[in-house]
C-alpha cells in the first residue's frame, strides 16, 4: 500500500491555522463541485485565496491535502458518536445500540456529497488510512460493558470485535461511496441494529 502523504507541518499561530482552513474546505468545495479530476494545488490555492507557496508550505500535495479532509471527517464523527454514547449510556444495551447507529446514519446522510469525494479520491489517490482506530475500539469498549450487564450479551475477543466494528462503518462508508438510495431508508438502520445485536447475542 502506497504510504499516505502527510502535512509539512502543523499551523502554531491562528493566522496560519486560518490558512490551512482556507485550503483545506477549498479542496472540499473542488470535490464537490468538480470532482477529483478537477483538483489540482493550484486550484486549491486559486480557490483559497493564497499563494501556490502557501499550499506548499503546509502540504507536499494534493493527497495530504484530502488525507487531511479524511481525519477531519473522522474526527468528527468521533465526535458524534462519543456524545451519543454519553448520552445514552444508562439505558439499554438495545437502546444504546439503536441510538449509536441512527447518529452514524445521520451524519452520514449529512453532506454526504462531500464525504463521498473524498472517500473516492482516497481510494484513488492513496489508499485507505490505516491510522486512529479510537473509534473502533471506543464500539468494542462499549460491547464489552454491554457483556458485563447483559448474560444474553456475549463477551467479544479482539477478532469479533474488529469484525463488528468494521461491518458497521464498512456498510455505512460503502453505502456513501456508492450514494445507494437505501442510506434514506429508515430499514438501512433497522437491518444496521438487527446486524449487531444478532452478531453480539450469537
Amino acid at each position: 500500500m502506497q504510504q499516505p502523504a502527510q502535512m509539512r507541518k502543523k499551523p502554531r499561530q491562528a493566522r496560519s491555522d486560518a490558512t490551512v482552513e482556507a485550503i483545506v474546505e477549498a479542496a472540499a468545495l473542488i470535490l464537490e463541485n468538480d470532482g477529483e479530476a478537477g483538483l489540482t494545488t493550484a486550484r486549491i490555492a486559486e480557490r483559497a485565496g493564497v499563494s501556490i507557496g502557501s499550499v506548499y508550505q503546509y502540504f507536499p500535495n494534493k493527497d495530504a491535502i484530502v488525507l487531511t479532509l479524511f481525519r477531519q471527517e473522522r474526527e468528527a464523527v468521533a465526535a458524534t458518536i462519543t456524545q451519543t454514547l454519553a448520552d445514552f449510556e444508562a439505558l439499554p444495551s438495545d437502546a444504546v445500540i439503536e441510538a449509536t447507529i441512527a447518529a452514524f446514519v445521520a451524519y452520514a446522510r449529512a453532506n454526504r456529497k462531500r464525504r463521498r469525494l473524498i472517500a473516492l479520491a482516497l481510494a484513488l489517490s492513496i489508499g485507505l488510512d490505516d491510522r486512529g482506530f479510537e473509534l473502533h475500539d471506543q464500539i468494542s469498549a462499549l460491547v464489552a460493558k454491554f457483556s458485563q450487564h447483559d448474560p444474553s450479551v456475549r463477551p467479544l475477543s479482539p477478532a469479533a470485535a474488529f469484525v463488528i466494528t468494521r461491518a458497521i462503518i464498512g456498510t455505512i462508508r460503502l453505502a456513501i461511496v456508492e450514494n445507494a438510495d437505501v442510506l434514506d431508508d429508515p430499514e438501512f438502520e433497522a437491518e444496521l441494529c438487527r446486524l449487531v445485536n444478532g452478531y453480539i447475542r450469537a
